[in-house]
């Protein structure tokens, strides 16, 4: 490392596919999607009649309908992180 190199910042949120830090846009939509899951998934719950997970629980549903139902909402959720994180 010479002189005129860039300091190494530590803290910074990095895409972890690429390893370049985010843009605050990038945090904003990754925020946004974050906000909307969890509005999402208390929603769902609140309809099954089940109860939310406890801190660092995933979601567990009753109902095969709803399990299913959640499956497919992780994988909008990883689509949607992902799409976040192409845009600049």
């Amino acid at each position: 490392m010479g002189p005129r190199d860039q300091p190494t910042r530590f803290g910074v949120p990095v895409n972890y596919e690429t390893g370049e830090p985010l843009t605050d846009r990038q945090m904003h939509h990754l925020e946004a999607i974050k906000v909307a899951a969890d509005v999402l998934y208390a929603a769902m719950h609140e309809a099954e009649g089940s109860g939310p997970p406890g801190e660092h629980q995933d979601h567990v549903f009753q109902s095969r309908r709803m399990a299913i139902a959640a499956t497919h909402v992780e994988t909008a959720l990883m689509f949607a992180r992902k799409a976040a994180l192409e845009a600049k």
